[in-house]
C-alpha cells in the first residue's frame, strides 16, 4: 500500500508540474537593441557600386528593412542594398529595421552612411607644353603599394581631369611609382590623389606645381601615406 501511495503521489506531482508548463506563455518578444550598417562614410567613383551589409542585435529578430536616400538623391541609385554612384555629389543612405511588437506597436532601429561621389575624367590627347615627372612610393594602411597596385590608382588631377597615372616600375632592385604629368603652362597645379576601390576611399595628398621639373629620385622617393577611416577597427 505504501508503495502504491508513493507512486500515486509522484504521478500527481508530475501532473501538477506539467499543468504549470501548459499555462506558460510569452508576454513579450525581443526588440531591436541596435542596427549597424557595414560602412558609415564611403567614397565612390562614378560608375562604382557597393552592396551594404547590416547587423541587427539580437540577430534572432524578424524585421523588415527600409532603405532611403537623403541629401543629393541624384548622386546615387539605390536598388535594395546595392548602391551605385551616378554623378558627383554627397548623399546619405539611411536603413531602418522595423519589428512588430506583440501589442502591434512597431520598434525601429536605424543607421546611416554618407556617400561622397567623385569623377575623374581621362585626359584627351592634345598639345601640352610641359611634362613634370614624379617618382614616388605609396603606403595604404601600412601596406606598401609599389609591389602591386591592384585596383588602386595614384593619379595627378587638374580640374577633374587625370593628367597622369602612376606606373609601377623597378630599377636597381628599387620598386617605385612613376608619373609623367602633362602641363599647359608653368605653375599649373595638379592634385595628387589616390583611390582604393576595395576600401571605398579616396585620398588627396598634395598640390604639385607642374613646372617641367622632376620631383623625387630613386634614392629619395616622394612618400605618400594613407590611412583609411576603418583602419584598425
Amino acid at each position: 500500500m505504501k508503495l502504491i501511495r508513493k507512486i500515486l503521489l509522484l504521478c500527481a506531482m508530475a501532473a501538477i508540474s506539467s499543468c504549470g508548463e501548459l499555462f506558460e506563455f510569452e508576454t513579450d518578444k525581443p526588440m531591436p537593441d541596435g542596427l549597424t550598417i557595414s560602412h558609415h562614410e564611403i567614397d565612390l567613383h562614378v560608375g562604382d557600386f557597393i552592396d551594404f551589409e547590416t547587423t541587427l542585435n539580437p540577430d534572432s529578430i524578424v524585421a523588415s528593412y527600409y532603405w532611403t536616400v537623403k541629401g543629393d538623391e541624384e548622386a546615387v541609385e539605390l536598388t535594395g542594398r546595392r548602391l551605385r554612384a551616378v554623378k558627383p555629389g554627397r548623399a546619405l543612405v539611411v536603413v531602418e529595421a522595423q519589428s512588430l511588437n506583440i501589442d502591434n506597436t512597431v520598434e525601429v532601429a536605424a543607421d546611416s552612411c554618407y556617400v561622397n561621389v567623385f569623377e575623374w575624367v581621362e585626359c584627351e590627347p592634345g598639345e601640352f607644353l610641359y611634362e613634370t615627372v614624379l617618382y614616388s612610393s605609396l603606403v595604404v594602411d601600412g601596406i606598401q603599394m609599389t609591389d602591386s597596385l591592384g585596383g588602386t590608382r595614384l593619379v595627378a588631377v587638374v580640374d577633374g581631369e587625370v593628367r597622369a597615372e602612376a606606373e609601377m616600375r623597378e630599377e636597381h632592385d628599387i620598386p617605385y611609382l612613376r608619373m609623367r604629368i602633362k602641363g599647359n603652362w608653368p605653375g599649373e597645379k595638379a592634385s595628387i590623389e589616390c583611390y582604393v576601390p576595395n576600401k571605398y576611399e579616396r585620398f588627396v595628398f598634395e598640390s604639385l606645381e607642374l613646372d617641367g621639373g622632376t620631383y623625387g629620385t630613386l634614392s629619395d622617393l616622394k612618400r605618400y601615406r594613407g590611412k583609411s577611416r576603418n583602419y584598425g577597427k
